[in-house]
C-alpha cells in the first residue's frame, strides 16, 4: 500500500510539472523584416502557443492577406495550422504545438513573412 501511496503522489506530481508549462503565456515571436524563421524547443509532454507579430512595417497594415505564419512539426508532435487573431486590439498570427513524447525534446520551426516597410 505505501509503494501504491508513493506511486499515485509522483504521478500528480508529474501531472502537475507537465500541466505548467500547459499554462505559461504564449511565447511572443516578433519578425522585424519581410521574412522570419524561429526555431524553437518544446520539452517533453509540452505545448506551446506561438504569436507571431510583424514588426518594423513601417505604416504598412499588417494583415492576414500580406503576412503568413507556418508551424512546422518535428518528429513526436503535432501543431495547429497558424490562424490570423486578435486580442485587445492586436492582430497576430498563432498556432500551438503540443510534444506527444514522455521522454524526448521537440524542436518546432516557425516561418513567417510580413509585408515590406512603406
Amino acid at each position: 500500500m505505501k509503494g501504491l501511496g508513493k506511486t499515485l503522489i509522483l504521478v500528480g506530481a508529474l501531472s502537475f510539472w507537465g500541466g505548467a508549462e500547459v499554462a505559461k503565456a504564449a511565447e511572443e515571436l516578433s519578425c522585424s523584416t519581410t521574412s522570419c524563421s524561429f526555431n524553437e524547443e518544446i520539452g517533453p509532454s509540452g505545448t506551446k502557443t506561438y504569436h507571431g507579430h510583424c514588426d518594423g512595417t513601417g505604416n504598412t497594415e499588417v494583415t492576414d492577406k500580406n503576412s503568413s505564419m507556418t508551424c512546422h512539426v518535428s518528429s513526436h508532435m503535432t501543431c495547429t495550422s497558424a490562424f490570423w487573431g486578435k486580442y485587445k486590439g492586436d492582430f497576430y498570427w498563432t498556432c500551438t504545438c503540443t510534444n506527444d513524447s514522455l521522454v524526448n525534446e521537440s524542436h518546432p520551426t516557425i516561418d513567417m513573412t510580413c509585408p515590406p516597410p512603406s
